[in-house]
């Protein structure tokens, strides 16, 4: 009996596109998250100094800011 040979599926979208894909399903990864939380720190770290400095504090409540429900 001849055997035919078997050809491997050619991925849809190219190996790096789903790769990719792959990789864009498993969502941000730790060094990302960390490193944006670092400048967020840091920006509000500078942010309160600078209000300090100018003898103010950063409103942080509704009720600080003058809201009322």
């Amino acid at each position: 009996m001849p055997s035919m040979p078997r050809t491997i599926p050619a991925p849809t979208n190219g190996l790096f596109k789903d790769m990719e894909d792959d990789d864009n399903q498993r969502g941000p990864e730790r060094d990302e998250t960390d490193s944006f939380h670092q400048l967020v720190r840091h920006l509000v770290a500078d942010g309160d100094s600078r209000a300090a400095k100018a003898s103010r504090l950063a409103r942080r409540t509704l009720a600080q800011m003058g809201a009322v429900r």
